[in-house]
């Protein structure tokens, strides 16, 4: 179920990309598995004059006004550099872009699937889902 709300404030999709910095000293004393104080958290802050910040494998999270949350896709190669940071290993400084999230990525509904197609028509997925462990955890949506 993807999250509406948080500390009883809404979530709304960002309509803009964001590019994000991520400098040296984002890195300096940033928490592992902390969504609110990890580098990514922290560079938020910095560069959005964010209040809170959490960030997850799959969606950033920003308050910027006590009002209401921003929710950004998080880019396949920032959660590959939280993966590698939570499991205690660097950080490489860059640019990354937190993505704007439209209508269909978060009314909750799978990409791709087609209402139309009857149930039994669908292809079945094969294989594990793969998990990836040693993280930190938090909403998806």
């Amino acid at each position: 179920m993807c999250v509406t709300k948080i500390s009883n404030m809404p979530v709304i999709n960002a309509v803009k990309n964001f590019i994000l910095h991520i400098t040296k000293e984002d890195v300096r004393g940033a928490d592992t598995k902390n969504p609110n104080a990890c580098v990514v958290a922290k560079a938020c802050r910095r560069s959005l004059h964010a209040k809170e910040v959490r960030v997850h494998l799959g969606r950033v999270y920003v308050n910027t006004n006590n009002k209401n949350w921003l929710r950004y896709l998080t880019p396949g190669s920032l959660r590959s550099e939280i993966i590698a940071f939570d499991r205690g290993g660097s950080f490489t400084l860059g640019k990354h872009i937190l993505g704007a999230i439209g209508p269909r990525k978060s009314s909750g509904k799978r990409q791709g699937s087609n209402k139309d197609v009857p149930r039994d028509q669908h292809k079945k997925r094969k294989g594990v889902r793969h998990v990836v462990k040693n993280v930190r955890t938090g909403p998806a949506c």
